[in-house]
């Protein structure tokens, strides 16, 4: 349920262009139900991340583009600035204030070990800006050179295998310093 409640832009985007194949229209629903969730989220919370303001305005714009020139190619381009702005993001709090990704990703959990070493917090940082500037290149590349099915698709399918993929791979090159239940004292 709760994936539901934080996602409901995402899955309104999938349903709506599951049923119309309209990518115009399923961008403009999920711009509809991402202004909701802000709204929502800050009577609620009383506060709304920026990255979510950003990324809602890149996609208005966008979708006000497709709906112009009629033309879904703007929409497909949304992909790949959102995770260049995701590696850039990681790379310049990366050199800028020596935050790591994976620390970010699992702070409630508390799983990674504050002995962590820098160097190696870093080469994780670097296969996350890597592999989404990679990410967002493939993205183009499919998009302009498939059809809008196979692009909805790949995105669809990809997007989720590469972020679990890399949070796997993240774990495994930290798993010395990663806390177990061996680790915490027996009362």
């Amino acid at each position: 349920m709760t994936f539901l409640k934080e996602n409901y832009p995402i899955v309104g985007f999938i349903a709506a262009y599951l049923i119309t194949k309209n990518l115009i229209l399923a961008a403009a629903i999920w711009s509809g139900l991402t202004l909701v969730q802000m709204v929502l989220h800050y009577f609620t919370k009383k506060e709304i991340k920026k990255s979510h303001v950003a990324l809602f305005f890149v996609g208005l714009a966008l979708v006000a583009l497709a709906y112009y020139f009629d033309d879904d190619d703007f929409i497909k381009w949304k992909t790949s600035i959102a995770v260049w702005a995701g590696a850039i993001f990681i790379l310049i709090r990366q050199l800028a204030s020596k935050k790591y990704v994976i620390q970010d990703l699992t702070k409630s959990s508390g799983l990674i070990k504050d002995s962590a070493p820098q160097p190696l917090l870093a080469r994780v940082n670097w296969l996350w800006i890597i592999s989404l500037a990679l990410y967002g290149g493939l993205n183009l590349y499919i998009a302009f050179n498939f059809s809008t099915d196979f692009w909805f698709y790949f995105k669809l399918i990809s997007m989720f295998v590469m972020l679990f993929g890399l949070l796997i791979i993240s774990i495994v090159m930290l798993k010395e310093h990663i806390h177990l239940e061996d680790d915490q004292p027996k009362p």
